[in-house]
């Protein structure tokens, strides 16, 4: 059943993101670290689509068609829906639900600005995911070269998480 919905977000099939014109929704959802804007525009990825939808926030309309309802949303619009969504889904909405700050950067990354106000690069990878220790690397630099602190996200199979900051540590002897 459709719920009332005052507050639509259309969504891109296309581009598979959100995107909000109505300037008083993207003004109090750009105050909250959702979407990036663009212009008069805010675009929202996936993550933040389905995190409003699950808190009854927002609707999606796709052409004429009016969604409230994520798992409805996710069966005509699989593709979109495909990779990794269900970890960076599930990191997203625990640290929401932490309070936390989020700004989705790209698949997978996160900017999250913690409760003592230090940004970190939070990266999502799931249990079993095969990363070189070089890539890691290039992730914790790119991360202290912008003044961040680097966090890695594992999703278990299970579905649980944890986080572990990671560093650069100089073991060579004076």
């Amino acid at each position: 059943m459709l719920q009332n919905c005052t507050k639509i977000i259309e969504f891109d099939p296309n581009k598979c993101v959100g995107i909000c014109k109505d300037k008083v929704l993207t003004d109090a959802l750009d105050r909250r670290w959702f979407g990036r804007r663009d212009n008069d525009k805010l675009i929202l990825s996936t993550e933040e689509l389905a995190y409003l939808l699950l808190k009854n926030q927002v609707c999606i309309r796709i052409n004429n068609n009016i969604y409230d309802d994520l798992s409805k949303l996710m069966n005509d619009y699989y593709s979109c829906f495909q990779k990794m969504f269900w970890p960076r889904l599930l990191v997203y909405n625990d640290l929401r639900s932490r309070g936390r700050r989020v700004r989705v950067l790209e698949d997978g990354k996160f900017l999250v600005k913690h409760k003592d106000n230090t940004l970190r690069l939070l990266v999502v990878l799931e249990e079993k995911q095969l990363v070189s220790a070089s890539h890691l690397l290039d992730l914790v630099r790119q991360a202290q070269r912008n003044g961040l602190i680097f966090i890695a996200a594992i999703v278990s199979l299970q579905g649980d998480l944890t986080y572990y900051e990671l560093n650069v540590v100089d073991l060579r002897r004076d």
